[in-house]
């Protein structure tokens, strides 16, 4: 029997505890992996902190635009109450430094930044990155270049004239809902944030208007005669407020009945009579007078004298309907523009008519003695005078 030989190859035994090498390409791909890795991973970390510093620098304009012209989400009792540097002075600030120091106006009442905004004492005039805010008065624009890349700008406002081209309209009333007429005057004056005062003329229907009012929480104050009532309006942005006045006593009182009313009543005729007096110093026309009440059921009035003469296109022909509780007697029946004045300072008493009383709208029946009758007149000025009737003839 023959026995071979059998030998190892030294480079194919392997060692106990001892691995296989990696190669070149291996080791290679290894490190392109780590690499890209690390450069997403970079990449994530700045565009994280970027994003950050982004969220911050526009949280820090919006705050310094709030400072400005104020914050429209603080709210108290349903009325906007913020309304920054401009609603207290009534200007944009020359610089952003006026928001925390006063600039030397009094009615400065900042610092107009919150605390934990401010940090430190000139934080707020920069960025994120450390950047300085730029602030163009004269547009009302904040911008900062940012990262370098973007540049972020804000504005205080859409467009500066919304900060001054809004409206305060509305109408003035007595207790009656009666507009002021010709001989009543009642003026609003309007007491801006700023400190500065305007007035406004009221028509006879009542309206008044304010244009070019800035922003701010201002004074509305109606005046009438020896009253007055007070408002508080909040005026915002491209706003038309509404605000109206109606005052507890009636606008014009200016006629009076002197006397005691007297009953007319014969077999032809019944109604009754007053005498009145102007209490102004200036003559006042009359028109017409409504029977506001006149407690009496088929009772219609059918004649209308002045001093004792009948007024024009009086008596009212048969077959036309009287005048009601509610109606209107114009001093001249057909021409409502007719009128006739009274003299001022009570230098002129004028005896008032009412007549022909009847029982039948459209004229005829019987007369209908107003006794112990409830009465209320409204004269065409505004005044207006109440009385009961005697229950008898004088």
């Amino acid at each position: 029997m023959t026995t071979g030989t059998c030998r190892l190859d030294p480079h194919r035994v392997r060692r106990p505890g001892i691995s296989a090498g990696v190669t070149l390409m291996e080791l290679l791909v290894v490190l392109l992996i780590i690499g890209v890795l690390g450069t997403v991973a970079v990449r994530t970390i700045e565009a994280t902190r970027g994003r950050a510093l982004f969220d911050q620098t526009a949280a820090e304009m919006q705050e310094l635009v709030y400072g400005i012209t104020g914050n429209p989400d603080i709210i108290l009792d349903g009325r906007r109450i913020d309304f920054g540097y401009y609603g207290d002075l009534g200007e944009l600030p020359q610089d952003l430094r006026d928001l925390v120091t006063n600039p030397g106006n009094p009615l400065w009442q900042g610092p107009y930044l919150r605390r934990d905004f401010l940090g430190d004492s000139i934080g707020y005039l920069s960025d994120a990155w450390g950047n300085p805010y730029t602030y163009d008065q004269a547009t009302g624009v904040i911008s900062t270049i940012g990262d370098g890349k973007h540049p972020m700008t804000v504005r205080v406002v859409d467009t500066l004239p919304h900060l001054t081209g809004n409206s305060i309209v509305g109408t003035i009333s007595d207790v009656d809902n009666n507009p002021p007429g010709e001989f009543t005057s009642p003026v609003v004056r309007l007491y801006l944030s700023g400190g500065a005062q305007v007035i406004a003329d009221v028509d006879e229907g009542g309206y008044y208007s304010f244009n070019g009012v800035p922003i701010g929480t201002h004074r509305l104050v109606a005046y009438q005669l020896y009253d007055s009532i007070t408002r508080w309006v909040s005026v915002a942005p491209r706003s038309r407020n509404v605000v109206d006045f109606r005052f507890s006593k009636p606008f014009r009182d200016f006629l009076r009945m002197v006397g005691e009313p007297v009953v007319d009543w014969d077999s032809l005729s019944a109604g009754f009579k007053i005498t009145i007096v102007n209490t102004h110093e200036l003559e006042v026309p009359v028109r017409s007078i409504t029977l506001i009440r006149f407690e009496k059921d088929t009772a219609y009035f059918r004649a209308l004298t002045w001093n004792g003469v009948m007024l024009p296109n009086y008596p009212v022909p048969d077959g036309e309907p009287g005048f009601k509780q509610g109606d209107t007697m114009h001093l001249d029946r057909l021409n409502p523009l007719y009128e006739r004045t009274i003299q001022g300072n009570m230098s002129e008493q004028v005896s008032l008519g009412f007549a022909d009383c009847r029982d039948s709208l459209l004229g005829g029946g019987n007369p209908v003695p107003p006794y112990s009758v409830n009465v209320r007149l409204r004269f065409s000025e505004g005044s207006e005078i109440s009385f009961t009737l005697p229950d008898s003839m004088p």
